[in-house]
């Protein structure tokens, strides 16, 4: 054997390990291309599923959204009631100022001494009252006080099974 036969003889087994190894790589990429196809298989069955749970999902909120139109349509009159409400009390109170402005102007144009004498007459009278109130109080509670001496006091009978 020459060299040009050993030579054959060695690129032959060259090849053969470069074969063995192209297989080796060859079946791995055949398992991931298995182990690929199984996960797209099993894309549409997980796919619906999810599509299933998101329509679920926006009948739910379709359904919430509209009770909340409901109870907000129900609620529109009792708003509306005290916009009124509140409005009506913005009136008010913008009369009753303007009625304490044109009493303090009146007031203003006043004598003080007459004011002061018709104060001097309302507290008069409003201690008079009490003064009354007073006395009278005081003559009911003598009354009651002189009715009880008038009275011999009873005598409550001791309990028989008291124990302290």
């Amino acid at each position: 054997m020459d060299l040009v036969g050993i030579g054959v003889i060695l690129i032959g087994i060259a090849f053969v390990i470069l074969a063995i190894y192209f297989a080796k790589v060859l079946q791995q990429v055949g398992n991931i291309l298995h182990d690929v196809d199984e996960t797209v298989g099993a894309l549409p069955k997980q796919l619906d599923g999810i599509l299933d749970e998101t329509g679920n999902l926006i009948k739910n909120s379709n359904d919430s959204l509209a009770d909340i139109n409901t109870k907000i349509e129900n609620l529109t009159p009792l708003f509306k009631v005290i916009g009124d409400l509140g409005e009506s009390t913005h009136q008010l109170t913008s009369s009753l100022v303007d009625v304490s402005s044109s009493v303090q102007q009146k007031g203003d144009h006043t004598d003080t001494s007459e004011q002061n004498k018709k104060l001097g007459n309302i507290y008069g009278s409003a201690m008079l009252g009490y003064y009354i109130f007073k006395k009278r109080k005081q003559s009911v509670s003598a009354a009651k006080d002189r009715a009880e001496q008038g009275r011999p006091q009873k005598k409550l009978p001791a309990p028989e099974n008291a124990s302290f």
